[in-house]
C-alpha cells in the first residue's frame, strides 16, 4: 500500500512519541564483589522464557520496525547490493584442496539465496554439483545453510555441516563423493564452523575427528563445558564414537571443563597427531601422540609445548622437524625450528627473526620452502620465501592488505585482497620468484571498479602517546570541510585484526558521500602480541580510549564534526564501542551495537561464559573483576544523559553472546536517555550470532544499519518526510 506524505509524517510522529513508552518491569538485584556492591536494575531480562520479557521484546521490535520504516532509501541500498551481486555472477567460499589435486568449494550464484557444494577433480576440470542444502529437509520451513565442509584426504568422502536459524549447533553427515549419497546418520553436538578444531580425517579416509559438546542443547553457562575430541568411523552407529582427548579421558593432562580439546592432523602420512587445548586464548598447550595409538584403549599423550611458548601456528618438514610461528620474546613474531626428538621450544633454532615494524602473520611449508606473509599496521602486507637458508621477498602483482596461504598438495595457493580489491588467487613461479594467476574460476564476473575512491592510512596519537592505525576510505573529490558523515568500525579483542576487505556495502556507504573508517584499536592483532595485550583484561580501557582518540582526530582534522560520526561494533567489538558511547556520548550521532558483549560483569553467567572469561577476566579474581567492571558498558550508563541514536541488534539463537546482554543495555539506555534520539532494540528470533545468513537477510540487515547511520549523521537523502 502506498503511504501518502501526510500519513508518513504522522507515522513518524507516532513513532517518535512511542520511544520510551514500552516500559519493562524492573527487577533490581544487588551483587557484592570484593566489598563493592553493584546494582543490576534489569536482571529479569536474563529470563528469556518469561512471558513478560518476551512480550516486551516483541513490543520493542514493533517500535523499532515502525521507526526504521520511516527512513527512506533502504530499498535503494538493497537494490544496489543486488545489482553489484549480479555483476559478480557467483561467490566462492570454503575452498578445500586434497593431496591428489581435487578441489571442493561452496558456490552461490547471483540468483541463489544459499550456497551449494561443488567439486572439481582438478583445477582444469568441469565442476560437479554435490549437494544442495534445500534438499536436506524439503518439508521444513527452516532454511538450512552449509556452514562447513571437509573432504577426506583422497577426496572420496566429505563431511557436510548444516545450520538453521543462525544456531551454530550443526547437523553433520558424511557424503560419498562418487554416488552423492549419505554414508552416515547425523553427527551431532558439534560446531565445526565456530573455530573449534573443525573436522579432521585420519589416513584411512574413513575415520574422522571433531569436538563433541554433550551439553550443547542446553543454552546456558554449561553449553560448551566438558567438550571432548571424538573419533567416528564412517558407516558405524554413532553410539560407537570414541573419546580420545578430554578432561574425562585424560585427567592427568590438566584440562579444565571450559577448555576445547581439539586435534590437528597435518597430513595423511604423518605419524603423529597433535592434541591442542583450545578456547578463547591467543596461545595454547599442545600434546602429541603416535597416530596409531588413537585406536588403543588408552591414549598416553605427551607434552609438546606450553602456552607460555606462545606458539601461534606450526607446520612440519618430514617426520621430525617442527616449523612454528611464535611470539615468545618476539611480540611481532618470529619463525623457529625444533623437533619431536628435542622438543626444545625454550631455545629453538631461529630461522626468521622478528621484524621491527611488521608482524609475521601467516606461515606454511611446502617442498619449495617456507612461505610467510607479514603485515604493517594491519593493512600493508608483504610475502616472503625462505629456502636453503635464504630469505627473499616475493614481488606482488599489486599492493595488498592481506595475504593468506594454503596448500594444494605441494603447491602453494596465495590469496591477496584489500580495501578496494576482491580476493584474487595465485601460485608461485620458482624461476621468476613471482606470482602467477590461479584461474580456477576464470569466468567470475567483473573486476571491481573503484577508481573514484581512495584509501588513506594514517596513525593517530592515543591518550598515552601510542600510535593507533586508522584506515579511511572516501571519494577522491571529498572536501575536508567538517561536514562529512563517517561510519567507524572497530573490534579490538582476541588478538583478531580488522582485515582489509572490499566489502561492497561499506563502499556503497562511501559512494553515498560518507567516509568509511576502521580504527585498529588495542586488543586486536594488527600490531602483534603487544598490541593484543594492550587491550586485554585490565588494560581493556585502551580499546575504547583508542576509539575516542580516532574520533577526536577526525574532528580536529576537519574530516567531520561532532554528531556526524556513527560508531559500529559487534560481538566482542561492542565492548569498546559500548564504552566509547557511554564515555563520550557527545561525540557521536549514532551507535550500532550488534550482538554485543555489553554487560561483562555477568558474562560468566551466560552461554560460553567460562571461555569468554579467558579473554576478559573472571569475577572470581579481585583484580580481574575490577577490569570487568571498568569495561562493562551497561554499568557505565549514567542517568540524565543525552545519548545519540542507538540501534541494538541481537539474535535469540546466539550461541556466543547471550541476547540478554543486548536487552539489558537497551533498556538501561532508554531509561537514562534525556535526548529525543531513538534507542532501538531489534531482536531476530530466527538468527544467532549473525556469522552466516541468507543473502537476502544479509542485504536487508546491512541496508537497515547503513540507512540508520546515514539518517542520524545528517545525510539529507535519508531524512524522513515531514
Amino acid at each position: 500500500m502506498q503511504i501518502s506524505k501526510v500519513h508518513k509524517g504522522f507515522l513518524f510522529l507516532l513513532t517518535l512519541l512511542s520511544f520510551g513508552c514500552q516500559k519493562v518491569q524492573k527487577e533490581v538485584v544487588h551483587d557484592s564483589y570484593f566489598g563493592q556492591v553493584i546494582q543490576d536494575p534489569f536482571r529479569n531480562l536474563e529470563y528469556l522464557e518469561n512471558k513478560d520479557v518476551l512480550q516486551w521484546i516483541h513490543k520493542e521490535n514493533s517500535v523499532t520496525t515502525s521507526y526504521l520504516n520511516t527512513i527512506p532509501k533502504q530499498q535503494d541500498l538493497i537494490d544496489q547490493q543486488i545489482a553489484h551481486d549480479q555483476k559478480n555472477k557467483y561467490f566462492i567460499s570454503r575452498l578445500n584442496y586434497t593431496p591428489n589435486g581435487m578441489v571442493f568449494f561452496l558456490k552461490q550464484t547471483a540468483n541463489e539465496n544459499r550456497a551449494k557444494l561443488y567439486y572439481k577433480k582438478n583445477t582444469d576440470s568441469s565442476e560437479v554439483e554435490l549437494f544442495n542444502p534445500k534438499d536436506f529437509d524439503p518439508q521444513s520451513k527452516d532454511e538450512y545453510q552449509i556452514s562447513y565442509i571437509k573432504p577426506s584426504w583422497d577426496g572420496s568422502k566429505i563431511v557436510v555441516s548444516l545450520i538453521k536459524n543462525g544456531d551454530e549447533n550443526a547437523t553433520m553427515f558424511v557424503l560419498d563423493v562418487k554416488t552423492k549419497k549419505k554414508l552416515s546418520g547425523s553427527l551431532t553436538n558439534g560446531i565445526p564452523s565456530g573455530g573449534v578444531g573443525g573436522v579432521q580425517w585420519l589416513a584411512d579416509n574413513t575415520t574422522l575427528y571433531y569436538t563433541y559438546f554433550p551439553n550443547i542443547n542446553n543454552k546456558s553457562s554449561s553449553t560448551y563445558l566438558n567438550g571432548k575430541a571424538i573419533l567416528y568411523k564412517t558407516g558405524t552407529d554413532f553410539s560407537q564414537i570414541k573419546d580420545v582427548f578430554s578432561t574425562k579421558n585424560n585427567p592427568d593432562l590438566g584440562l579444565k571443563s571450559e577448555d576445547f580439546p581439539t586435534l590437528s592432523i597435518n597430513n595423511s602420512n604423518f605419524k603423529y597427531v597433535i592434541g591442542i587445548v583450545s578456547g578463547a586464548t591467543q596461545f595454547q598447550d599442545a600434546f602429541y601422540l603416535p597416530t596409531k595409538q588413537l585406536f588403543e584403549k588408552e591414549q598416553p599423550w605427551k607434552p609438546l609445548y606450553k602456552k607460555e611458548h606462545k606458539v601461534k601456528t606450526h607446520d612440519f618438514i618430514g617426520e621430525n622437524d617442527i616449523i612454528y610461528l611464535t611470539a615468545q620474546n618476539a611480540p611481532n613474531f618470529k619463525i623457529c625450528k625444533t623437533s619431536f626428538t628435542s622438543k626444545n621450544f625454550d631455545h629453538p633454532e631461529v630461522l626468521i627473526t622478528e621484524k621491527k615494524d611488521e608482524v609475521i602473520k601467516y606461515l606454511t611449508v611446502t617442498s619449495k620452502g617456507i612461505f610467510y606473509s607479514t603485515v604493517k599496521n594491519g593493512v600493508i602486507a608483504r610475502l616472503f620465501r625462505y629456502h636453503k637458508g635464504e630469505e627473499k621477498e616475493i614481488t606482488l602483482p599489486k599492493p595488498s592488505g592481506d595475504i593468506k596461504l594454503a596448500k594444494n598438495g605441494q603447491e602453494i595457493i596465495i590469496s591477496l585482497k584489500g580495501w578496494l580489491s576482491k580476493t584474487q588467487r595465485y601460485t608461485f613461479d620458482e624461476e621468476t620468484n613471482s606470482l602467477v594467476p590461479y584461474n580456477i574460476f576464470p569466468d567470475n564476473g567483473h573486476e571491481n571498479n573503484f577508481a573514484d575512491l581512495t584509501i588513506e592510512e594514517v596513525t593517530v596519537k592515543g591518550h598515552d602517546g601510542v600510535e593507533i592505525p586508522l584506515s579511511l576510505i572516501y571519494q577522491r573529490d571529498l572536501k575536508k570541510d567538517g561536514t562529512n558523515p563517517i561510519l567507524m568500525r572497530s573490534y579490538g579483542a582476541y588478538g583478531s585484526s580488522m582485515i582489509p576487505t572490499a566489502y561492497y556495502p561499506f563502499l556503497l556507504y562511501v559512494r553515498e558521500g560518507g567516509i568509511y573508517a576502521v580504527a585498529h584499536v588495542r586488543g586486536g592483532g594488527e600490531k602483534g602480541d603487544a598490541w593484543r595485550n594492550g587491550g586485554y583484561k585490565t588494560t581493556k580501557p585502551n580499546t575504547w580510549k583508542d576509539i575516542i582518540s580516532c574520533t577526536e582526530y577526525l574532528i580536529t582534522n576537519n574530516y567531520t564534526s561532532k554528531r556526524k560520526i556513527a560508531i559500529w561494533g559487534g560481538s566482542a567489538g561492542a565492548v569498546g564501542v559500548g564504552r566509547a558511547l557511554t564515555e563520550r556520548p557527545d561525540l557521536y550521532g549514532a551507535a550500532i551495537l550488534s550482538r554485543g558483549i555489553l554487560n561483562t560483569v555477568r558474562i560468566e553467567a551466560g552461554i560460553n561464559g567460562a571461555n569468554s572469561a579467558k579473554e576478559f577476566g573472571t569475577i572470581k579474581d579481585s583484580i580481574e573483576f575490577r577490569g570487568l567492571y571498568n569495561m562493562d558498558a551497561y554499568h557505565h550508563i549514567k542517568d540524565n544523559t543525552s545519548f545519540p541514536a542507538t540501534l541494538v541488534t541481537t539474535g535469540m539463537n546466539d550461541s556466543r553472546v547471550p541476547p540478554w546482554q543486548s536487552f539489558k543495555f537497551a533498556a538501561r539506555l532508554q531509561e537514562a536517555n534525556t535526548s529525543k534520539n531513538p534507542i532501538l532494540l531489534k531482536t531476530e528470533f530466527d538468527s544467532g550470532h549473525g556469522l552466516q545468513s541468507t543473502k537476502k537477510r544479509g542485504f536487508e540487515t546491512i541496508a537497515t544499519a547503513l540507512s540508520f547511520a546515514l539518517r542520524h549523521t545528517g545525510h539529507p537523502n535519508y531524512q524522513p518526510e515531514e
